[in-house]
């Protein structure tokens, strides 16, 4: 009895336009580095997880690194401008793994490179809606009674 191919060949780069790489016609994707190529279906399906998590990897350091260059516009010293180089640097290498995943042509690994922006872009709305919401319920608890924004004028 054989066993079922899940594609062919050791991985594979840069199709002749967007294909599906699973079926035993059909070559192998080949995951950012050499010996990485997606043969199997447990492979696969950790490929398409890790092009879902790099875009939100990359969201997440823009985050932090917004945080860092906050922090050195107060006059932090070298240390966050460092930092926020490092940051930028990061994210950057993260950007071009992206668009060496979405070189692959392959469908569904494109298809979760761009669900993973969206549940990142998602996430991080929400996130900074409960910051801000955050911020003004501390404003308001923490302001003098005489200037808080709910007291109303007789």
């Amino acid at each position: 009895m054989s066993e079922e191919v899940f594609c062919k060949g050791e991985g594979s780069v840069m199709s002749n336009g967007f294909q599906i790489a699973i079926g035993p016609s059909q070559y192998c994707a080949l995951f950012l580095f050499p010996g990485w190529g997606l043969d199997s279906p447990a492979k696969y399906l950790l490929g398409c997880c890790g092009a879902c998590a790099i875009p939100m990897a990359i969201v997440s350091v823009q985050l932090v690194r917004e945080r860092v260059v906050e922090i050195s516009q107060r006059g932090g010293g070298i240390a966050p401008d460092a930092l926020a180089a490092v940051l930028f640097g990061l994210q950057m290498t993260l950007a071009y793994f992206v668009m060496l995943l979405v070189m692959l042509y392959e469908t569904v690994i494109f298809s979760c490179v761009i669900a993973g922006f969206m549940i990142a872009t998602f996430l991080l709305q929400r996130f900074k809606r409960r910051k801000a919401a955050s911020s003004a319920l501390t404003a308001r608890i923490n302001a003098a009674p005489c200037c808080s924004p709910d007291m109303v004028s007789a």
